[in-house]
């Protein structure tokens, strides 16, 4: 059985921590060597992406399936608002308010006053509420960070670096 890749990734480094350190090697050996190293690296890394893919039709099935499931849930909610809506209709027609059994109660509760607003501009002003969202433009930030001259900085932010990512076309 072959190395795991991370015992591959191990050899590379040190691989090149060798190179620095033993002058008996020539750099036509290291580089070899490490040519070697690298075709395992690259061979394990296109078997674990093979492997990697398997999980596509999976993935594709299981997406597919929640949405059935949740368009299935939609409308056993929409078929009881509607039973619920059906009874409330029902039980006001005949003023009826209250129905009791041994494993729960229906009760019938008086509709309350709401405002419908037909024109949210004709509203007095005392009655409107202006809500404010604050948000950083991180794009324009970042480029302005990137361009302060070396050793400065900028209040209350600070430039890393995200995790890398792999890509697979």
């Amino acid at each position: 059985m072959g190395k795991h890749l991370y015992e591959i990734t191990g050899d590379m480094k040190g691989l090149e921590k060798l190179g620095e350190e033993d002058e008996n090697l020539t750099p036509e050996m290291i580089k070899d060597t490490m040519d070697g190293v690298k075709g395992m690296f690259n061979d394990k890394a296109i078997a674990l992406i093979t492997v990697a893919r398997r999980f596509d039709p999976d993935i594709k099935y299981l997406d597919e399936e929640i949405k059935r499931l949740q368009a299935r849930k939609k409308a056993k909610v929409n078929s009881k608002a509607s039973l619920i809506d059906y009874l409330r209709h029902n039980m006001e027609e005949t003023g009826t308010t209250k129905i009791e059994c041994p494993h729960f109660t229906i009760s019938l509760r008086k509709g309350q006053d709401v405002i419908i607003v037909d024109d949210a501009d004709a509203i007095d002003e005392d009655y409107v509420e202006i809500d404010m969202v604050t948000k950083v433009d991180k794009k324009a930030l970042l480029k302005a960070a990137k361009a302060l001259p070396e050793g400065e900085t900028m209040a209350g932010c600070h430039i890393e670096k995200s995790k890398s990512s792999v890509i697979i076309k």
